[in-house]
């Protein structure tokens, strides 16, 4: 009996062939993805391995318009933060932290876990970070910054916060720059090199479509510079310091700290390698097509946009829960047809809802999956709606 019980608990979602991501992540993946994912492990080291390693972060920098330095962190992105502010801030050092929402909060709360002096500015949620802002605060401040730390993608809210111009503005007064790029990369345009980007991070499981367990980060000179020069030392896996040495002196067999997952990172170099064959420009233009039609239909159903367009992600879409029908009670009508959108943190939990338009969900076919699932969410709460009314021009 218990052998029976364990093997009914033991099937899992995955095991459904009709699971659709609308989730800001994770994301669906092809089947290509998923069949590598599935192979027999093969070991982490040597020759035939090290080719599709190497391949992977050659990708990794194509898709991030990198020359830098470029690391595959095991672990999730949050690791591939961690071990940025841990290897280039020393203790004490100031550092400007812009942003809203959850994701802005929690870079802060990083900075203070690695003993540094944050200057925490506060956007509302529906608004961008505010580049004039920042360049005001880093030119008139008493002690100069050592670095400025921020999120692209606010993912909790579906803010797309601006690069350029605040990197641009901490460069001018000798401040590194640090950017989670985890729900970014591969769905809006990134030119680390050009904007100037020292430590950008970023993850396989989001635009990239692949499954979760790597985390990257390029690592600039002047990056490397403030690295060498920190006197302090809170971990040894997590420091950037590590992972150079380990691709200096063992680059042949084994350059990296630890084992990594052999698998996963066949995934992601299969997935990476789709999206640049389909063209990164074009994978960029269908995720904001997507990000369109979804608002449309979404506003053709009675539903108010969170974000305003003008600094909307493309990839992550946050609206109102319907007056007539709760967020939560729409999740669980999706949930139920295998359909998985994500509901507000923190301040937003019930007031909102999110739509991810990363991996197969950007497809038109599942585009129009979500919306007519919409349709009927609203239709079994008492709410009259037209049959097709949410899919009338969405695709401009």
């Amino acid at each position: 009996m218990a052998s029976s019980c364990w093997r009914e608990r033991s099937l899992s979602l995955s095991d459904r062939p009709d699971l659709h991501l609308f989730t800001p992540g994770p994301t669906g993946s092809t089947p290509e993805v998923i069949e590598a994912t599935g192979r027999p492990v093969v070991p982490h080291y040597g020759e035939r391995f090290l080719t599709v390693y190497n391949r992977c972060i050659d990708l990794f920098k194509v898709v991030f318009q990198t020359e830098n330095d470029l690391f595959l962190i095991i672990g999730p992105g949050t690791a591939a933060l961690d071990a940025s502010l841990s290897s280039a801030l020393p203790d004490g050092a100031r550092v400007l932290v812009p942003g809203g929402g959850w994701f802005g909060r929690r870079m802060a709360d990083m900075c203070r876990a690695h003993r540094a002096d944050v200057d925490f500015v506060e956007f509302p949620l529906d608004e961008a970070i505010d580049p004039e802002v920042v360049r005001r605060r880093l030119e008139t401040a008493d002690v100069p910054y050592d670095a400025v730390a921020w999120v692209h993608h606010e993912t909790s809210t579906g803010v797309l916060n601006p690069m350029e111009p605040v990197a641009k503005a901490a460069k001018e007064q000798g401040a590194l720059t640090i950017v989670d790029a985890v729900a970014s990369l591969g769905g809006v345009d990134l030119p680390v090199d050009a904007w100037g980007i020292d430590l950008c991070v970023s993850v396989t499981n989001k635009c990239l479509a692949a499954p979760p367990g790597i985390s990257a980060v390029s690592v600039s000179s002047a990056a490397w510079e403030a690295i060498d020069s920190n006197p302090s030392s809170r971990s040894w896996y997590l420091d950037l310091r590590t992972w150079r040495s380990y691709r200096e002196e063992w680059a042949g067999w084994h350059p990296f700290p630890s084992t990594v997952p052999s698998n996963i990172i066949e995934a992601a170099t299969t997935s990476i390698e789709q999206i640049l064959e389909e063209g990164l420009d074009v994978r960029i233009r269908r995720t904001a097509e997507a990000a369109t039609a979804v608002r449309s239909g979404l506003s053709r159903l009675g539903f108010e946009m969170f974000t305003p367009d003008d600094i909307a992600s493309p990839v992550t879409t946050t609206a109102y829960a319907h007056p007539e029908l709760p967020a939560a009670d729409m999740q669980r009508f999706l949930m139920e047809r295998s359909i998985f959108i994500s509901g507000g943190l923190a301040d937003l939990a019930g007031r909102i809802f999110r739509i991810g338009h990363m991996g197969r969900s950007i497809e038109r076919s599942e585009v129009e999956l979500l919306l007519r699932a919409i349709e009927d969410a609203l239709r079994d709460a008492g709410i009259s709606v037209s049959d097709g009314s949410s899919l009338e021009s969405i695709w401009v």
